[in-house]
This record gives structure tokens, sequence and C-alpha cells, in this order.
């Protein structure tokens, strides 16, 4: 079978431990195994998002899911709500609020920049009554990271909202505390940071979010977060499961608990220093002027179409490097350092970028 290097964003490449959990005969979800499995889960998980008091809930979707399981867990007709947001994956956020009839208030930063507590300050004091603020830990369509910790801050100075966030490709690469820093609702995905394939998302959610989770109006059902929690005393979910998912799931946790959760944010920091001291010796720029350790956005030098140049090397190379989203399509490619990526991969990354922009005169 051809081996593929990934250096995405998402899906992210599995350690063979985890390839292997997923290939063991598959259980009746219904059962003591699958439950022990489930309950490992959502323990580790707790670590991994730094809570004690949090409810962690595991759904089977995407991570776009679990951003939409928080606006109709959270809302009801009529609320108003803040969406400070750094890229495309806060865009999302209020374009999931808008399907459902809710017009959030935006704080949009440029492309490029984090979220800017002054600013934040600013939409807090003119929206006193905001029920909840949404964010993104890190946004994998810019490259860059916010702040979480005084983002946080200014909600709790400026309001009683909650503070929900967007943490599907923060979570396990870049620091979390969610109990220290105030986070009410934060939210990821198994194909990141968690070293798991595509198809889970999880919720942890603070006690103080539940009495907003309780009185919500929005529609719901597969994605109420309430049956999820009646389900949990029975160690499961109310639905059936990705019971395979779940199986990787615990074996990647396992790793990251084994290796610490602060070694891992280190791991996933000296690799995001490798790629930009690269890009330095290349005398390419970075985008980002916030930069996240999760990926390193590039800018191409004029005249090079970066989707032309990855779509090359994926090819001919098996190499696979994100492009650039919106109106970053061609100028930009995205190289990712977070899960199980190493400096190997990069290298190998590195050495095909290199030798087609060699060619076109760079």
């Amino acid at each position: 079978m051809k081996r593929y290097i990934l250096l995405t964003p998402g899906p992210t490449p599995l350690p063979p431990a985890v390839s292997e959990a997923m290939a063991r005969p598959i259980l009746h979800h219904r059962t003591q195994e699958f439950g022990d499995l489930f309950d490992a889960v959502l323990d580790d998980m707790r670590y991994v998002y730094q809570t004690q008091g949090a409810t962690v809930l595991m759904m089977t979707t995407s991570g776009t899911g679990s951003m939409e399981s928080a606006v109709v867990n959270l809302l009801s007709p009529g609320d108003k709500i803040i969406v400070h947001t750094t890229g495309a994956f806060g865009d999302r956020f209020v374009s999931i609020a808008k399907a459902y009839g809710v017009s959030p208030v935006v704080v949009a930063e440029e492309w490029g920049h984090a979220a800017d507590p002054a600013r934040l300050r600013q939409a807090l004091q003119a929206n006193k009554d905001v029920k909840a603020v949404f964010f993104q830990h890190t946004d994998t369509s810019t490259g860059v990271v916010n702040d979480l910790e005084k983002l946080a801050h200014e909600v709790r100075e400026q309001s009683a909202a909650v503070v929900v966030v967007d943490s599907v490709s923060g979570l396990a690469a870049e620091p979390l505390k969610m109990d220290s820093w105030g986070l009410d609702v934060v939210l990821t995905g198994s194909q990141k940071g968690l070293m798991c394939a595509p198809g889970l998302a999880f919720a942890a959610v603070s006690e103080r979010a539940w009495p907003l989770v309780e009185s919500a109006k929005l529609p719901r059902f597969y994605f109420d977060w309430r049956a999820m929690r009646k389900s949990l005393k029975n160690r499961e979910t109310p639905y059936t499961p990705g019971v395979t998912l779940v199986a990787g799931q615990a074996e990647a946790l396992k790793m990251i608990r084994h290796e610490g959760i602060e070694n891992v944010w280190k791991r996933t920091a000296e690799l995001a220093r490798y790629t930009r001291a690269w890009a330095g010796r290349q005398g390419l720029s970075l985008f980002a002027k916030d930069p996240a350790n999760i990926l390193t956005a590039i800018n191409m030098p004029a005249g090079v179409d970066g989707d032309a140049l990855i779509k090359d090397i994926l090819a001919k190379e098996g190499i696979s490097i994100a492009g650039g989203q919106v109106q970053l399509k061609g100028k930009i490619i995205r190289i990712a350092h977070m899960g199980y990526i190493t400096k190997a991969d990069l290298d190998a990354g590195f050495a095909a970028l290199e030798a087609r922009l060699s060619k076109a005169g760079v």
C-alpha cells in the first residue's frame, strides 16, 4: 500500500497502536467492554481539557457537529451572542448561528491577526445582555492562536455570558486549561491533536453553562446534551456511537497521558519553531502575525500558485500539504505539526517544496 505523509491540519497521521486498536474485532456498544473504553476516554479527555468540574460529552460527528451542538444547546430565539472571529472557522460559528435564526454580534479581526481583547471589551460594553461569547482557540485557515485566558477574563469582567471555545484544532497541541482560564464550553474533534481518525467530537461543559442548556429553546434532537449527560451513568451515548473510533481514541489518549500534556505542548511548539526556521532559510514569510503552534501558514512568492504546487507534490510524492482557503486560495500553504507528525515527515515535505520552489526560481 502506498504510504502517504500527512502534513495537513486534520486528518493527521495515526500512531500504529491507534490503527491496530481500530482493527480489532468490533464491540457491541451496550456492553461492559465498551463501557470500560467509554469511561477511559472521558476520563482521559478531562485530563487533556485540564478540568475537574466539567462534564465531558462524546458525539459521533465532525468538529463542525460539535460547534452546531453548542449553538442549539445554549441558545434560544432572540438571544444575543458575540462571535469573535479570526478566520474561516470563526465565520462558521456565525453561519451556524444564523442558520438557527440567531443574529450574532460579530467582532471580526483581519485574517492573520489574533482576537484583540480591547475590541472584545468594547463589544461587551455595548451588549450587556449577551448570553454567550464564541471564540476559536486556533484557526487553521489563518494559522492564528488566540489568548483564551485574556479573552475569557474580559468576558468575566464585563458580563455574565458563558465562554464557548472551538478548540477542534487546538486541543492536545496548544496549551489550554479549561478550569483555571474560566472556559465554560470547549469543543474538539478526534482527527487533529487527539491523533485519531475523523468522526468523534467532544464537548466539555462547565456547571456554569448547564442552566443555559436546560432552558435553551432552539430545536435539538441528536445533539441534545441533556440526553448525552443522562446516558453517562450507563457508560454509553444515547445513540449508536462510532465504536471503532472510540477504541482508537482510547489508545491515542493513553499515549498522550503517558507523554504528559505539557510535553505534548512542548513537542508541538518545537516542531513549529523547526518549520518557521526552515521557512526563514528559504526566504519565505509567515502569513499569521500571531502564529499558532499547530501549523505554519506560509505566503507563496509572487507568481507561485500554492494550490498547483501542493497538488503536484501529492500526485508525485504522496505528501499532503494544505492550501489556502477562501480568499487565501493559491496564496498560502499550510504545514501542520500537531498530533503524530514528526520531524522526518516535515523534512520530506520541506524537500518536496524546495525542489519545486527552486524550479520556480525561488
